[in-house]
C-alpha cells in the first residue's frame, strides 16, 4: 500500500492518486505547476518518474522499476488558444489527437490525417515511437514551439507562434521521438497552414514530372529531412 505521508505529499502537489492501480503509483497532475512540484519532490526522495498519456506504448508484461511513479497527462487536455488568421493552435500535451481533430472540424485549418488517426495524446504523437516515420516527419514541420518541465522541475519554453523563428536551436524538432528523456512536455504550438502532402511526394531518385510545381517537391522532401545534395530536378 502507498504510505499515507507520501500520499499526502502527492495530493499537496495537485496530483490525483489512482488507488485502483496500486501497488503501482499512478498520479494525474492537473496542470504544469503540479508536475514541476512533483519532479522536485521525486528528486529529493529518489523516485523515478515515468510520464505517459494513454500508456499504449508499454508492453503488456511491462514491469515497473523500484520506486517508479507513473504520471498520466490525460487531465491536461485543453485546447488553449486557436488563431485562425495565423493558422496556429496551442494545446496541452494530454489532449487526444482525435479530439483535437474534432475541435478543428469546420475550420479552414489543416490538421493532417496521420495525426488525427493516431489513437494517443499529442505528447505521445510527438515523443513516442513511429515505425514508419510519417507522423514524426509531419510533426517536425508543424511544431512551432514547446513547453517542457526539465529534470530539475523548471518550466522551459522554446519557439513561438512565428513561423520564421530561426534564432537559437531547433529544440522542438530535436524532441520528436525522444520518448520524454529530456523532460515532460506540457504544451505544444502547432502550425496548421496547408502544406504539400508528405506521403504523395515522389522518391528523390525519380523525376518530378508528377508535380506541376517542382519547388513543392523539394520543400516536401526537405521536410522529410532528406539530404538536399541528393535532390536533382531535371
Amino acid at each position: 500500500m502507498l504510505d499515507q505521508n507520501l500520499r499526502d505529499v502527492f495530493l499537496e502537489c495537485g496530483c490525483q492518486v489512482l488507488d485502483q492501480l496500486l501497488p503501482r503509483i499512478v498520479l494525474l497532475p492537473s496542470n504544469r505547476e503540479a508536475i514541476s512540484r512533483l519532479i522536485k519532490i521525486a528528486s529529493s526522495r529518489t523516485l523515478h518518474i515515468c510520464a505517459t498519456g494513454t500508456g499504449q506504448s508499454f508492453p503488456v508484461n511491462y514491469q515497473p522499476k523500484e520506486n517508479q511513479i507513473f504520471l498520466l497527462t490525460t487531465q491536461m487536455n485543453q485546447l488553449l488558444e486557436l488563431k485562425h488568421l495565423d493558422a496556429s493552435v496551442v494545446v496541452e500535451s494530454g489532449i487526444l489527437t482525435s479530439k483535437l481533430a474534432e475541435r478543428l472540424e469546420g475550420t479552414q485549418l489543416d490538421f493532417p490525417e496521420v495525426l488525427s488517426k493516431y489513437s494517443g495524446t499529442m505528447a505521445g504523437a510527438v515523443l513516442g515511437p513511429d515505425t514508419q516515420g510519417l507522423r514524426h516527419a509531419e510533426l517536425r514541420r508543424r511544431i512551432l514551439g514547446v513547453e517542457i518541465i526539465d529534470p530539475k522541475g523548471r518550466l522551459l519554453k522554446f519557439g513561438s507562434h512565428a513561423i520564421k523563428n530561426v534564432a537559437g536551436y531547433d529544440y522542438w524538432s530535436f524532441l520528436v521521438g525522444t520518448r520524454g528523456r529530456f523532460g515532460i512536455a506540457t504544451r505544444f504550438i502547432l502550425n496548421l497552414e496547408r502544406m504539400p502532402l508528405l506521403d504523395t511526394v515522389p522518391h528523390p531518385g525519380k523525376r518530378s514530372d508528377s508535380l506541376d510545381n517542382p519547388s513543392e517537391w523539394i520543400y516536401a522532401n526537405l521536410c522529410k529531412r532528406l539530404d538536399p545534395d541528393g535532390i536533382f530536378v531535371q
